[in-house]
Order: C-alpha cells, then structure tokens, then sequence
C-alpha cells in the first residue's frame, strides 16, 4: 500500500480564543512548549477544527476571541504533491454563521473530511472512558466518517429522520396522527441504522486486532485489553432492525422518543474480562486511550493508505523516561504536532528532528 504521509504547512488563526492573530509553518514533527494556559491546546485545537469544523472543546461561538465578531483559521495542507487551502470563517449573527471554503471554493463541512485528517489525544480524551455513551459515540462517528463519507452522511440523514419519528411519536401519543404513518419513518432508520451498526462493528473488530499490542508494550503489562461493543439493536440486517423498531412501537409513543438505534449504542473498555472503570487508576486509562490512538492512526492507514496528523496534547508528562521513548519510536513516520510544559519530558530522538515553537515568546495574544 502506499504510504501517503498528509502534512499541515501552515495556520494562520485570527481572533480564535487568545489569539488576535497568528500565523505558523509547521515541520514533520513539531513540538509547542509553554507555561500552562499559554494557549499551546488552542493551537492543537485550531489544526483539528480543519477536519471537521468542530470544535473537540466546546461550542463553536466559544472559540471566537473575546469582544470580537468572528474568527477565522486558514490551514494549508500537502497531500503527496497535492496542495490544499481550506479557510473557516465563524461570524456572530442572530446565530453562528459558518463558511467553509477549500481552495477558494466554497463547500460543504463533510468536504474536509477527505481534505484533512487528525487523530487527536488530550488528557480529556481520558474522559471517554467513564462520560456518557454520547461522548464515545461522537468519538468513534469521527473516526469512521473520516474513512467513509458515507458514514457521515447516513450519521446526518439517520439523525434527520430520528427528529421526525419522534416528532411523530409524540402527535401520535396526543391522538394527532396514526400509528401507520410509522411505517415510512421505520424504513428510512433501518436502511441508516444497519449502515451506522455494520460500520461500527467492523471498526470495533478490526481495533481489537492491535489495541491489546500497544497497550501492553506500553504498560509493560501482560494484560488482555479490547473493546466492547454494546449496540441498542442487536442485529445488522434490515429486516431485524425494522422489525425491532416495530415491536417497540408501543414504548416508544408511550416514552414519545425512538428507544432503539444507533442513538443509543455504547462501548466499553474490557481489561482481563472487567470493565476498566471499576478498577483501573488514572494513569491505566491515559494508557487505555494512547493504545487507542495509536491503533486509529494504524487502522486510518491500511484503510486509505494515508498517515493522518497526530496531534499530542501534554502526552508525556505522566510516562516514565522508558514510556516516553518507546511512544516517541511510534509516531516519528507521520506528522506529529505535540504540546509541553517541561522539554525535559520530550525524548531527545524527538528534540533531533523537532521544530521548537515557544508559545510563550508569540506576539498577538492574550494570556488565558
């Protein structure tokens, strides 16, 4: 397969959280040192906004700077011999405007899915482990939509046609509709919703095949890590979820929402047969989510034949120097942009071939 190694050249941000503007070439591995609150995440998160036009922090009016009207990110990126321009523009109007253009062109946000591709760890990636299903949900969705578009599309068109099934459970529930009406409603979720189930499944298959690997050379421990995946609906065929969806008619007016369906998958983190969040400390579940990261960027490359960008948001500052070094090895045959409060927790294989950009010494900012 070939080896397509996908590089951020250059970001210019303007009025994005503490910055008024700034601009920033980048090398093939890039590290950002500053104090805490110096705005080195906010980079990070500025680069990863190119993927998807969202932000991994918050919601997106928050990522315009104080007192300001809008904020805009520019990114170039070299694919091989190919250049891509993408600029983002978030204006305050009656709600947040958002354009979206790539080579001067205005698109569509799914566009940059195809365009740019992160993998991102925060030590708020930890989080995933023991939030809300919702949160590993949107995780694992930005995952498949950036090898599929399609994925994103049936995500948007099965989240569309949720609103109205519910819409009309709850007229039904109030003697304003019928029940058969269901019936076209049913057929659209099911076509989505085996799409969504059969994607997640092989995702989920395939980072079994290397999350134990990393994890263990990692940890140093001989333990047996996977995922485990626990769908709403347990069948991936049409006609199975169609007719789960029907059985559940009932509840589901009387509830007035959809009580099935992808909307309602969860995952777990499965270390020797228990799940991670009734036993493992702090430091098991950064360990957990680096395995995980490092098993995407893997499964992103024998998927696409693309080395995706690796974003490492304050990675070594709980490893110990052995850690540190063997993390270093993993990651040096694709760009690499990492954060750091302390050089002293970067390995000097790293520092050899690094950009050192100081946060700290930037003009146009405000401290946070």
């Amino acid at each position: 397969m070939t080896n397509i190694i996908m590089e951020i050249k250059k970001i210019k941000i303007e009025n994005w959280r503490n910055y008024s503007v700034l601009e920033l070439n980048f090398n093939k591995i890039t590290v950002l040192f500053g104090k805490n609150t110096s705005g080195k995440t906010n980079i990070l998160e500025a680069i990863n906004f190119l993927t998807n036009s969202r932000s991994f922090r918050t919601k997106e009016e928050n990522t315009i700077k104080w007192k300001n009207n809008y904020s805009r990110v520019f990114g170039i990126i070299k694919k091989d011999d190919k250049i891509d321009e993408i600029l983002i523009v978030l204006e305050k109007q009656e709600r947040i405007l958002k354009t979206v253009k790539i080579n001067e062109q205005k698109t569509a946000s799914s566009k940059l899915l195809k365009t740019v591709n992160c993998i991102l760890f925060t030590p708020e990636e930890i989080e995933l482990i023991y939030t809300m299903p919702e949160a590993r949900r949107r995780s694992i969705n930005l995952i498949i939509s950036q090898l599929d578009i399609y994925y994103a599309h049936n995500l948007i068109y099965f989240n569309k046609a949720l609103k109205q099934r519910n819409n009309l459970l709850k007229r039904i529930s109030e003697n304003l509709a019928k029940r058969e009406e269901l019936d076209v409603w049913d057929n659209k979720l099911s076509g989505y919703a085996v799409f969504i189930i059969n994607w997640r499944n092989k995702y989920i298959e395939n980072i079994n095949t290397k999350i134990n690997n990393y994890y263990k050379l990692l940890s140093g421990d001989n333990h047996l890590l996977k995922i485990k995946y626990i769908p709403s609906i347990n069948t991936n065929n049409l006609a199975g979820v169609l007719n789960i969806l029907k059985e559940n008619r009932n509840r589901d007016i009387l509830t007035r929402v959809t009580t099935n369906g992808p909307h309602r998958d969860d995952f777990e983190f499965i270390l020797d047969g228990r799940n991670v969040t009734t036993f493992a400390s702090r430091g098991e579940f950064r360990t957990i989510i680096l395995a995980l990261k490092l098993s995407e960027v893997d499964y992103f490359f024998e998927h696409t034949g693309e080395k995706p960008i690796l974003l490492l948001d304050d990675v070594f500052s709980e490893l110990d120097i052995k850690r540190r070094d063997l993390l270093s090895q993993l990651f040096l045959n694709q760009q690499t942009i990492i954060t750091t409060t302390d050089m002293e927790h970067i390995s000097q294989n790293i520092l050899d071939k690094a950009d050192i950009i100081n946060i700290d010494k930037l003009k146009n900012k405000d401290d946070l």
